[in-house]
């Protein structure tokens, strides 16, 4: 058994994981547990399993229905707080919708039904294209979202297991791009031919990125290499750092919108 002021400090460890995940009205705690049940390292979702878990997952989804920063914008501290929220709350919907259709896969990306699937945050109906474009990108205007925000697609950012703690949104998402430029599946740097293969994410999203270098790095003319080089690690930061950015040539790989399901 252990000594009491061990015992004690458990609890209190445990009274503070509790309080990082309930937080601005919402209590995350739920989702917590469902993602570190039923996605793996890789990002993958097991599907199947969390089907049958639906019940827990839709009662999270009514607590984003009900409050959301809009409709009770006293629960949320702040703006790291605030896309906290609607960064959950996006994959949290997603997920929902993948779920409760497995093993279909007809409304997910086919004419765009998915993207424009209605969902409820703080009493109102929205969609997931509003959610995503209206809301996370024009109010925060912070490009590392694409990195973190999950669309239910093979060529998605990986979807993060877990949520971000109360505070910790800043670091979630330095954590989440670091990780997307870094791997070769959605960045690779060929330095003999001088080319970068991209994720499509860096061509629909181009604006986003080179806005940022302009009003947060002062660059007039920014590349998009500029950009990767903020987190690009190793060897590959090394050969791109040396080539000059209008040697570059960049291509852009097809996205893949299959299901990000676990596969055996």
């Amino acid at each position: 058994m252990p000594p009491p002021n061990q015992v004690a400090l458990t609890a209190s460890s445990l009274i503070l994981s509790a309080a990082l995940l309930f937080a601005g009205g919402i209590d995350y705690r739920e989702y917590d547990r469902l993602t570190r049940t039923y996605v793996n390292e890789a990002g993958r979702v097991d599907y199947a399993g969390l089907k049958r878990e639906l019940p827990a997952l839709e009662s999270f989804v009514d607590q984003l229905a009900a409050t959301s920063p809009d409709n009770r914008p006293e629960l949320f501290a702040d703006a790291g707080e605030r896309l906290r929220y609607y960064l959950t709350a996006y994959n949290a919907w997603v997920l929902y919708i993948a779920a409760s259709e497995f093993p279909s896969q007809t409304s997910l990306w086919r004419f765009g039904l998915f993207r424009n699937r209605a969902i409820k945050l703080g009493g109102r109906d929205t969609t997931l294209e509003y959610l995503e474009h209206e809301i996370i990108r024009k109010r925060f205007r912070d490009p590392r979202i694409h990195f973190y925000i999950n669309c239910a697609a093979v060529s998605c950012p990986p979807l993060e297991r877990g949520v971000i703690a109360a505070g910790q949104t800043e670091a979630a998402l330095e954590r989440a791009a670091r990780r997307f430029v870094n791997d070769p599946a959605y960045v690779r740097f060929d330095a003999s031919a001088k080319r970068l293969y991209l994720s499509k994410i860096f061509d629909w999203f181009e604006a986003d990125f080179l806005d940022f270098l302009r009003t947060g790095r002062r660059i007039e003319h920014p590349h998009i290499a500029q950009y990767l080089l903020i987190y690009l690690d190793g060897p590959a930061r090394d050969a791109l750092a040396g080539t000059p950015p209008g040697a570059l040539k960049v291509s852009y790989s097809s996205y893949d919108k299959s299901l990000n399901e676990q596969r055996k």
